[in-house]
């Protein structure tokens, strides 16, 4: 409950001219709470029993993608390759309809950043890398 009086962070950043964001926003900040009560695994299984997430959920879950996908632990290593694939190509559907249905103006700063990552992730579909792996193959 906000007291009076006082100006949130959702607030500040609509003076400044800065767009919200969903993290930051309230439902953010009851959905991390309630990650810390319940713990992040049971959160997890909450939100994957739901059929329609919000947005605030669907950026927790990215965000525990890229979490647990960055470390590379052992774990992960083990899981079958043909399923990581199939995890990476549901991700970019969701992408693919989110950024063709959305056209989201975007800061030239988060589109370079989107663009190198994006650069870096078609290595492998290239031309150049696609003959190289070929080559390693024979």
């Amino acid at each position: 409950m906000q007291e009076k009086g006082f100006i949130g962070d959702e607030e500040i950043l609509e003076i400044l001219g800065v767009p919200a964001t969903v993290i930051g926003s309230r439902e953010w900040k009851e959905l991390e709470n309630r990650g810390f009560s319940i713990g992040e695994d049971k959160l997890l299984e909450e939100i994957l029993d739901k059929k329609v997430w919000s947005n605030a959920e669907i950026i927790w879950v990215i965000k525990k993608l890229i979490y647990h996908y960055g470390k590379k632990d052992e774990l992960l290593l083990k899981a079958p390759k043909e399923r990581l694939f199939m995890n990476m190509l549901g991700i970019l559907r969701a992408f693919f309809i989110l950024f063709d249905s959305v056209n989201p103006e975007l800061d030239d700063n988060i589109r370079s950043y989107i663009s190198a990552k994006l650069t870096d992730a078609t290595w492998g579909i290239n031309a150049n890398t696609r003959n190289y792996l070929t080559k390693m193959k024979e």
